[in-house]
């Protein structure tokens, strides 16, 4: 960086003027957008160094989460600027799991400088103190840094209000512990825990091209046509799977696939399926073997006989391989089935297991006929995504056999899918206490699904690991493990586990692979890959005519297209995967991709067509229950109505999500929502509800061993306790953030606390320890995480050069203050220097310079919102009155905000507005006046431990005794 003047930076055919705010190639001007400028800068700034995203985020949306894919949007724009794509990384290099990297080679020169104004006259004595305070990217409202705990916290882009609500999408969706439903993705969307393994693994069990057997279970018809007894078709596919599942041999066909597979087969007849339907099947399943049949229960009441025929095809060549019929009465069900399942395993020459291992294979079974019924009703609903009637069944079925472990893991999948965390948790917590008697895989599902739900990643990829381990050829276990790696942040090895998968025999025309690695290429930030391998999916899925991989393929490409920035062709996609969703009978999929939508039309400004979406959404995941879905809506409105200005509908739709978060046990979302909600209301008032917010945001931080939530949380709760008058508390909360941020890696937690811990010293009057603070915010400037402290040190600094008269290096400050301020475009900072800068003028006698600042400072008050930055420029504005009228009138204003703030429990803000006030009162014409006011603001300030402010008083030459 160069010493004077100002930098310029030249890279092949390019140039950029940082303060200038242009960049040229070949002489001919290039437009970006501010933010995406800024990012370029920061880039070439440390061209060749790797900036992360989280430095790049912290300084391009200080207040605040954001999604990731606007920092992907600005690389893309950059490149398409500078002619340079992800593929060739010419100019722009993405560092997997870090950030970006400027690789081309960068030349730094001088800018002529600006001629230095003529030397300003000496400063007129004056009294008028500036109030200690800061910008609108101050403590008082830091942001939840990245890293900390959240979504979240979730959606997108401004100063304080976007990136307050800003969060982590999660892709593009971002929908609150969608990382757990990825990671269940096979529990949570295909049958669980049907297929068994036997203790051994003999390659002479494999078909001669490698594979074992694939086997689905298709469809058994109700002859009886009796609602009541619906149950069963899903309960002997269920019992069945399990039986024949035992074999090591057999693979066994997710019946998610199966279910869609089938929707416009026709029913087969008495020996099964014709030979096209079978081609059809095998076709969209890649199966070997087809099982179907019927079943026909009598009309008695207690225990009817029930007749089951069972037909196994081979999809290959047609042929009918066993037809079973047999009637029992329906309590021995469980005979039944073990007795058709040992039928069918001979006829694909697999050898019947151990008895050892046959009591494991019956311990998975349903233990009574009313169980299996309960179990069957959750079963059929939950493959009509419909989850609430499938939890109620399974409660009772847990009520009825409290120890059978496969009841509890289903009701987990259920209260799962209604988004109830806590309770999804628990009941795999149950599973697990009642497996040791299952089949190996089976508990290590069980295992998996706990260690998923806890979000313990590392267990749960060790869980995974091991299915693979037992079972090599069951593509879903290896799915399930690359969804694992990716969630523990492991994309190299979610990397590897993609490539063994890709040598499995069937995996080469799977879109569940293409679509897997499509999260892989997101993941490492390569969106151009993600369109690549969304595309081969969404092709496969066509080939395989599957209408719910063809909808998952829509939405992940349009994930990776929303992330390239191509908002046009990611809201087709989207629409795409809607229509395919509803084919399929799919609400959870269908609410999904309109959120989603909602947000794309969100970044395309369409507001209202993006409310509608929101809408339409809520409905839809209202009727079945799905709370988590109903809870990121409300969070994603909360962010637009914000946005939007109303102030009013963001907090109701924050409260709502609260309400939610806390019935369903999200601790994630409970964080943003809180923090949101005290946002909102701090900048009404420091009120009691707002402390028992924040200081529950800090214990939720704690449960989630989140360190830097944790030191964010410290931090804000000083400056509030500041606020309030509160200084020994908050010093004690500056102390321990302190502690905390100088033990961790990431650079701005040390800059938010270090700032905030300034303000206290501040006002108590350790302007040493103050100053010190503040220097180091500013020597940390050199990091991108630290860039939006650093206008506001310079101010706090240049309000502390107020107090020594050093005039000239004030308005150094504040004029390097101005220029950061405006580089972030933050222009309720840009206010407040401007009124300093007013104040500084006046004392050096620059009447001119002091009324162009108060003209803009005007300019820019009059567009704040906050109330904490009206008070700030009010206050300072107030001091330069000038005449015995505007005099009489300042200091009216100045008692006006002092009660106003007192009544907000803005203590510190009502003794900064007396002090302005008793300051200009402190004359000899206005004595008897000051003398009052004076004793009032002493007694609090001595109260309270405001040491700086009796610092001030003692200082002036008419000050009270």
């Amino acid at each position: 960086m160069p010493a004077s003047g100002s930098p310029v930076y030249r890279f092949g055919d390019f140039e950029l003027q940082p303060r200038e705010r242009r960049l040229t190639s070949a002489g001919n001007a290039i437009s970006l957008t501010p933010k995406v400028f800024d990012t370029l800068v920061l880039l070439v700034e440390q061209a060749g160094h790797v900036v992360s995203k989280d430095e790049l985020m912290s300084a391009l949306w200080p207040r605040g989460y954001v999604d990731e894919g606007s920092l992907s949007k600005h690389i893309w724009q950059i490149r398409r600027a500078l002619g340079d794509s992800a593929k060739s990384n010419r100019f722009i290099e993405t560092v997997p799991k870090l950030g970006y990297r400027f690789a081309m080679a960068v030349t730094c020169v001088d800018a002529p400088s600006a001629q230095s104004p003529a030397p300003a006259p000496l400063p007129a004595p004056i009294a008028a103190i500036p109030p200690m305070s800061v910008s609108a990217s101050s403590a008082a409202t830091i942001p939840m840094p990245r890293g900390a705990s959240t979504a979240a916290v979730t959606p997108q882009r401004a100063p304080v209000s976007a990136s307050l609500w800003s969060g982590r999408r999660g892709g593009l969706l971002g929908i609150i512990g969608l990382a757990i439903v990825g990671i269940l993705s096979w529990l949570l969307h295909s049958r669980p825990m049907v297929v068994t393994q036997a203790p051994a693994r003999d390659a002479s069990v494999l078909q001669p091209d490698g594979r074992n057997r694939l086997v689905a279970f298709v469809r058994f018809n109700n002859l009886s046509q009796n609602p009541k007894d619906a149950w069963l078709g899903p309960a002997l596919t269920e019992m069945l799977s399990t039986e024949l599942g035992s074999a090591d041999e057999i693979r066994i066909v997710p019946s998610d696939l199966v279910r869609e597979a089938n929707t416009d087969v026709a029913e087969p007849r008495t020996g099964g399926y014709p030979a096209a339907s079978l081609a059809q099947l095998r076709k969209r399943l890649e199966a070997d073997y087809v099982v179907s049949g019927s079943y026909w229960v009598a009309n008695a009441t207690d225990n009817p006989p029930v007749r089951v025929d069972v037909v196994m095809q081979d999809a290959r060549t047609g042929a009918t391989l066993s037809t079973i019929s047999n009637q029992v009465d329906l309590a021995a069900l469980n005979r039944l089935v073990t007795q058709t399942g040992a039928i069918l395993r001979d006829k694909l020459g697999v050898a019947p297991p151990s008895a050892e291992f046959t009591s494991l294979v019956a311990n998975a079974q349903p233990p009574t006929t009313d169980v299996a019924r309960r179990i069957g009703f959750a079963l059929d609903a939950l493959q009509r995504h419909d989850a609430a009637p499938a939890r109620d069944e399974l409660l009772e079925a847990v009520a009825e056999a409290p120890g059978f472990a496969p009841a509890y893991l289903y009701l987990s999948r259920a209260w799962s899918a209604l988004g109830y965390q806590k309770k999804a948790l628990a009941a795999a917590e149950q599973a697990s206490n009642h497996a040791a008697g299952l089949p190996p895989d089976q508990r290590l599902l069980v295992d998996a699904s706990v260690q998923a739900q806890r979000g313990e990643w590392a267990k749960a990829v060790s869980a995974w690991k091991a299915l693979v381990d037992l079972k090599p050829l069951t593509i879903e276990y290896r799915l399930s493990l690359i969804d694992a790696e990716l969630a523990a942040g492991n994309s190299n090895a979610a990397t590897d586990a993609l490539s063994d998968v890709r040598r499995l025999p069937q995996a080469a025309d799977d879109p569940r692979i293409a679509l897997a690695a499509a999260r892989v290429a997101a993941k490492r930030d390569d969106s151009k890959d993600a369109v690549v391998q969304a595309e081969l999916a969404l092709r496969l899925a066509r080939t395989r005519e599957s209408p719910g991989m063809i909808a998952d393929a829509h939405l992940e490409l349009a994930q990776a297209r929303f992330h390239l920035g191509e908002f046009e062709p990611a809201r087709a996609e989207l629409a795409a995967a809607i229509t395919s969703y509803r084919s399929v009978g799919n609400p959870h999929g269908e609410a999904s991709a309109r959120r989603t939508l909602a947000l794309v039309l969100t970044d395309l400004n369409r507001g209202q067509e993006a409310r509608e979406e929101y809408q339409r959404a809520m409905g839809i995941a209202q009727g079945v229950g799905d709370s988590a879905t109903v809870a990121a809506i409300y969070r994603d409105l909360c962010s637009m109505l914000w946005n939007a200005g109303d102030r009013d509908g963001a907090e109701t739709a924050a409260r709502q999500a609260l309400r939610i978060a806390r019935d369903t046990g999200d601790l994630r979302l409970q964080v943003w929502t809180l923090r949101a909600l005290a946002s909102i209301t701090a900048d009404e008032g420091a009120t009691d509800e707002v402390m028992r917010e924040y200081r529950e945001v800090t214990t939720l931080t704690e449960r989630n061993n989140d360190p830097g939530g944790h030191v964010w949380s410290l931090a804000t709760n000083a400056d509030t306790l500041r606020l309030r008058g509160q200084l020994a508390e908050a010093h004690a909360e500056c102390l321990r953030a302190l502690a905390e941020a100088s033990v961790l890696s990431d650079p701005q937690f040390k800059t938010f606390s270090g700032f905030t811990c300034a303000l206290v010293a501040v006002d108590r009057g350790e302007t040493q320890a103050a100053r010190a603070l503040l220097e180091a915010v500013i020597r940390g400037g050199d990091n991108p995480a630290s860039l939006v402290q650093v206008p506001n040190a310079e101010m706090v600094l240049a309000q502390l050069d107020f107090e020594q008269a050093d005039w000239q290096r004030a308005q150094e400050r504040l004029r390097r203050a101005i220029a950061g301020f405006e580089a972030q475009e933050a222009q309720t900072g840009v206010a407040d220097a401007e009124a300093l800068l007013a104040l500084c003028a006046q004392a050096q006698g620059d009447t001119a310079e002091r009324d162009r600042a108060i003209a803009h400072a005007k300019a820019l008050r009059a567009a704040i919102t906050s109330r904490q930055e009206i008070y700030f420029v009010d206050i300072v504005l107030a001091k330069v009155a000038d005449g015995p009228k505007q005099k009489t009138d300042a200091i009216a204003r100045l008692r006006d905000l002092a009660a106003d703030a007192e009544r907000r429990h803005w203590l510190a803000w009502s003794l900064e507005a007396k002090l302005a006030a008793w300051q200009l009162l402190n004359t000899p014409a206005d004595a008897q006046a000051a003398a009052v006011l004076g004793k009032d603001l002493q007694s609090q300030a001595s109260k309270y431990g405001f040491h700086r402010i009796l610092t001030l008083m003692k200082s002036s030459p008419a000050a009270p005794s």
